[in-house]
């Protein structure tokens, strides 16, 4: 479930911007809640947390650049500046700031802004896993690999490892394809956490694991696909 915000004083645009939501997270079968807010202020009073807020930078009081300042220790909200005149984006850069929309919204550059927003906020989003000892929260983004060890999975990461009640086929099943990948029969690893590919696979936590022959190229491609979806 994606929160997200819309803080822009035209109604007429808070509109506008909803449908193109509401559509965009119908057709990709993705749920998500919906705040509007008038202003800046009523936004900061409100209290309530969002994902992702779309921002108008032209307020009465308080603007949404002293709104995105007032934010930058909240690392978990995102932005995506919406303007009319885009001379004030050189102000607008900063911390999870994603980018620029420019009204009316131009449908292509929003997917394309999501897409990229969603698969980080699910990096960032907090695993439960089912371990030996009881449940265990692992945020994604700190998950090198999963090793298959006998009935269970070890899983190695930025904290250290730990054992998963769950095969590396029901992990890969629940995680997606988009950012963990089955290098191997026994190593599903995190595509974001890649350093290099040749025969093996080199980890940024300095470590190396095997990848299948037949595998090799269908793994480059998709880590070549994560690395654009990232930089765009």
């Amino acid at each position: 479930m994606v929160k997200i915000g819309i803080c822009d004083d035209e109604r007429e645009f808070r509109e506008q911007l909803k449908t193109l939501l509401e559509q965009y997270f119908r057709e990709n079968g993705l749920q998500y809640e919906r705040q509007e807010y008038s202003s800046a202020k009523e936004f900061v009073k409100s209290g309530e947390g969002t994902d992702l807020l779309f921002l108008d930078i032209e307020m009465e009081g308080m603007s949404g650049i002293q709104l995105k300042d007032y934010l930058q220790g909240e690392e978990d909200v995102k932005i995506i500046f919406v303007t009319s005149h885009l001379e004030g984006m050189p102000e607008a850069f900063g911390k999870n700031v994603y980018g620029f929309l420019e009204k009316p919204v131009d449908v292509r550059k929003l997917e394309k802004y999501l897409v990229r927003v969603i698969e980080d906020i699910e990096e960032n989003q907090v695993l439960v896993l089912k371990g030996i000892q009881g449940e265990m929260a692992v945020k994604e983004k700190d998950i090198f690999y999963f090793a298959s060890d006998k009935k269970y999975s070890r899983l190695v990461g930025k904290l250290g490892e730990s054992f998963c009640d769950m095969g590396l086929q029901q992990l890969g099943e629940m995680l997606g394809k988009k950012s963990f990948f089955r290098c191997h029969k026994s190593y599903l690893v995190n595509l974001g956490n890649v350093s290099e590919i040749n025969k093996s696979v080199l980890l940024k936590n300095g470590e190396s694991i095997p990848v299948s022959r037949r595998r090799v190229k269908e793994l480059k491609e998709a880590y070549l696909a994560y690395i654009i979806r990232k930089a765009r």
